[in-house]
């Protein structure tokens, strides 16, 4: 395992963790996002620590409406942390993906997607 991989398992580990232990009620209601304090409108990860908290206590509802994407994150976090299970059952997945456009452009299009959100979010303000 590289040493990235191990570096993302322990982020995703660490997020999982936190959202389980601090209830979003309990976060801070300051926003620390640089993008926000500079320009007032949120940015397509604002949320996402909400999001994050909301679903691990089962709240789906404000999980959605804090950021949806946060439910495509918690799986991704989620698929971090069983990763070395899943190379161990299936060891050729590693070369496919590897291999594999989709590894270059599915964080492209995940980012173009959430760019669209935050527009029409703003144009809602």
């Amino acid at each position: 395992m590289t040493n990235s991989l191990r570096l993302l398992q322990r982020g995703a580990g660490l997020a999982l963790a936190t959202s389980i232990l601090v209830p979003a009620s309990r976060l801070p209601a300051l926003s620390l996002c640089p993008f926000k304090m500079l320009t007032g409108f949120p940015c397509p990860g604002c949320g996402l620590t909400h999001a994050f908290c909301n679903i691990s206590h089962g709240q789906f509802q404000r999980a959605w409406q804090a950021n949806p994407f946060g439910f495509l994150f918690y799986a991704l976090a989620l698929a971090c942390l069983a990763w070395p299970r899943l190379s161990g059952k299936f060891p050729g997945i590693e070369a496919v993906l590897r291999r594999s456009r989709a590894v270059v452009w599915a964080p492209a299009l995940l980012m173009v997607a959430m760019w669209i959100y935050d527009v029409a979010r703003i144009a809602r303000l």
